[in-house]
């Protein structure tokens, strides 16, 4: 994961559970939506705002980079 810039944790309203997802990007669509680009490939996913209970972005710094393949 060359690209991987941002680690996104988050947890879903009604879902107790924490999600961790990295990307190269991320970026808000205009239409409610938190776009997470992969870091592999490029492709985007979309994350509905409204469902977002918590969620927290951090930076990956070079250090990091090799544990990252692990989140």
């Amino acid at each position: 994961m060359e690209n991987l810039n941002l680690i996104l944790k988050f947890k879903l309203a009604g879902n107790g559970q924490f999600h961790v997802k990295g990307a190269s990007r991320i970026k808000v669509d205009g239409r409610g939506g938190l776009m997470l680009y992969d870091a592999q490939n490029g492709t985007a996913e979309t994350i509905d705002l409204r469902k977002l209970q918590t969620f927290c972005i951090q930076p990956v710094s070079g250090a990091c980079q090799m544990n990252a393949s692990l989140v």
